[in-house]
């Protein structure tokens, strides 16, 4: 008798090379470099706290935190969009997009797919404050 639950993996694996290969052909091509962005975090604030990228974008966010653990959840949606159809931005790995380990740096690599303003707050509650640390991520045509 064989298993029902031997496809899901295989499943799960050809839903996540999809993924990448939407992913790498978003970017342009392969082999571009990544924007790299380094981004600082302590008590309550982000810097910069204001982030201006172009369309089509690859880019590597880079978040150290210099006092105790924060990190960023970037919204994947432009403010004031109403069609939550497709995202405008395009993570590698969704699941770090929000994701933070005590004493590791978090690192997100996405595509900037489409132009507008992305909010990108703290992940990790860090005390009373902690719902205004913010920031923006811009991307531009």
């Amino acid at each position: 008798m064989q298993k029902p639950f031997v496809l899901v993996p295989a499943f799960a694996g050809l839903l996540m090379a999809s993924y990448w290969m939407a992913y790498a052909q978003t970017s342009g091509t392969e082999t571009a470099a990544p924007q790299i962005i380094e981004v600082s975090a302590k008590k309550y604030e982000f810097t910069p706290a204001e982030i201006h990228v172009k369309v089509g974008a690859k880019v590597e966010l880079k978040v150290h935190s210099e006092d105790e653990t924060h990190g960023v959840k970037l919204d994947v949606f432009p403010e004031g969009t109403k069609d939550k159809s497709k995202p405008g931005l395009l993570f590698a790995a969704p699941d770090q997009n929000g994701k933070v380990t005590k004493g590791v740096d978090q690192v997100i690599d996405f595509v900037a797919q489409e132009p507008g303003t992305y909010e990108f707050k703290c992940a990790k509650v860090c005390g009373l404050s902690h719902g205004k640390m913010k920031g923006k991520l811009i991307v531009e045509e």
